[in-house]
């Protein structure tokens, strides 16, 4: 299993100790398997019909007071192993017009992010997983940008390292020519930032953007019940285990970071894998699970709640006993809807269901 490291180099004797209480714990606090529990009551859920919200300056679009949730379904998107590119853009291009209720997705697109903007785009590369952020999907959303206007050196991928983009399949690009891709790895610097209590430095690339798209991946946790748009940020920071005591409160309250909170354009949910049971060695998330969706929202926390309803829903589809952390997973969205960073009720939460 890789190892990470880390240099005492400009760490303060508080940080120092900080780091140290961490110990090994890491990853596998908490692996133990957990109870079986009732999936939570379903989003209240509308067949595909076009979409009357509009932009609101990065506001989550909404109808009727409802959080809206996109859940685009592909047919043929896996040809055999591969995963096909006119079918992704034709479930991005899909999901964005009923998002926004734009006339097109180039005019969708062109809503939600300009040619001025920098944009980041977090995704999940992260070590101890077989399981990421699908390459094809995120290259047919930065083709979407290029096709609005956007430069394509204004666009970043990244995620903590770029050792970890590249085990991935991204083809890391720090300042070159083209979509620019690269972990934040040595360059956090020696400012710490306050996140629910506990200071970590987070990643200037995020703090750099003027846009944000998180693009997670579908994953039970052994902590958090789930892992998918409002975790995906441990990714941002350094030494992401410090967040892991009081793991439900540290998830709002990075999300609530201004970084994260005010950049957030959109959130793509990544489900075409998942991992509906975590293991207890490494590694410890593997595709256990082939799906033909994704879900796009600009509200994090409703996104989430969508994702956790999928997540039971294959568990009990595949007559396994859910093994998710329920009443933690729920608490990371109470958390996170008490800063207000969204929709955590079922009743104020839009499912709209999209198949191309």
């Amino acid at each position: 299993m890789p190892e990470k490291k880390f240099s005492q180099r400009n760490l303060s004797r508080k940080q120092f100790l900080k780091l140290s209480a961490v110990g090994a714990a890491g990853v596998l606090a908490g692996c133990q398997a957990a109870p079986t529990a009732p999936a939570i009551p379903p989003t209240r859920t509308v067949p595909p019909a076009e979409p009357t919200a509009e932009k609101t300056d990065g506001a989550p679009r909404k109808t009727a007071g409802l959080s809206r949730v996109i859940h685009a379904r592909g047919s043929g998107v896996w040809e055999g192993d591969a995963l096909s590119g006119p079918v992704l853009r034709r479930m991005l291009d899909e999901s964005i017009v009923r998002l926004t209720g734009k006339p097109t997705a180039r005019d969708a697109w062109a809503s939600l992010f300009s040619p001025d903007d920098k944009i980041a785009i977090k995704v999940n590369a992260f070590y101890n997983s077989l399981i990421w952020t699908h390459v094809p999907l995120v290259s047919a959303v930065t083709d979407s940008l290029q096709d609005a206007g956007v430069p394509a050196d204004r666009v970043t991928i990244y995620d903590q390292t770029s050792d970890e983009l590249k085990t991935a399949g991204f083809a890391v690009n720090p300042d070159g020519a083209g979509i620019r891709c690269r972990g934040t790895d040595k360059t956090y610097g020696t400012e710490w930032t306050d996140v629910g209590g506990t200071e970590v430095p987070v990643s200037p690339i995020l703090k750099d953007c003027t846009a944000l798209i998180n693009m997670p991946v579908l994953k039970a946790h052994m902590l958090a019940g789930i892992t998918f748009a409002l975790k995906n940020h441990f990714g941002s920071v350094q030494y992401p285990g410090m967040l892991h005591s009081g793991i439900a409160g540290k998830i709002a309250a990075l999300n609530a970071l201004p970084e994260v909170k005010d950049r957030t354009r959109l959130v793509i949910g990544d489900v075409l894998e998942a991992n509906l049971e975590y293991g207890n060695s490494y590694p410890y998330w593997t595709a256990d699970y082939r799906g033909d969706s994704i879900l796009m929202s600009t509200d994090p926390v409703a996104h989430d709640g969508v994702g956790l309803e999928l997540l039971n829903q294959y568990l009990a589809d595949a007559g396994k006993p859910s093994i998710l952390l329920q009443s933690i997973a729920e608490d990371c969205l109470s958390e996170a809807a008490a800063l207000g960073l969204g929709a955590d009720k079922a009743e104020n939460i839009e499912r709209v269901e999209a198949a191309v």
